[in-house]
């Protein structure tokens, strides 16, 4: 090697036949266990879920009534986000530090850990999705129930 140029074209062959030994690896191996390309689908989570589906062989059915699929569109919602400070700084009347010519401030953490993969272990809907009126007590639906219900609630004074 003479160049840089040398070196950066030397590094990128290298760092390419690499990268496709590895995917070529990658794609036997799901081919083999999951009889699915990566190559066919657009996301690793894309992948994951067609893997999930046919190993489970769970059949979900599609959800023809615009009302209903609105109703669950409508109630999904995005994470939470959070941004921590490295330093923050608490004035309020149970501190030693406490001037009462600033206003007050408190000083909180907290931290739910795996939230996400709590939520991604429950069971989730398939089938015989349904509309009902009947009154239902949710406090005495079991958590382990075949049926589950999502419900509409107006909050009001």
């Amino acid at each position: 090697m003479r160049t840089l140029g040398d070196y950066h074209d030397l590094y990128v062959t290298v760092d390419v036949l690499l990268l496709s030994d590895i995917f070529e690896n990658f794609r036997t191996i799901c081919q083999n266990y999951y009889k699915i390309d990566p190559c066919h689908t657009y996301t690793a989570p894309g992948l994951a879920w067609q893997a999930c589906l046919k190993m489970t062989k769970v059949r979900l059915e599609l959800l023809t009534d615009i009302d209903m699929h609105l109703f669950i569109e409508k109630g999904i919602r995005g994470g939470v986000a959070m941004i921590s400070h490295r330093y923050a700084k608490a004035n309020n009347a149970y501190l030693s530090t406490y001037d009462s010519t600033l206003s007050s401030s408190y000083i909180i953490y907290l931290d739910a850990n795996n939230l996400y993969g709590w939520a991604m272990s429950q069971h989730l809907p398939t089938h015989d999705f349904s509309w009902t009126d009947e009154d239902v007590n949710f406090m005495d639906v079991p958590k382990d129930s075949d049926i589950g219900y999502i419900f509409e609630v107006r909050i009001s004074r």
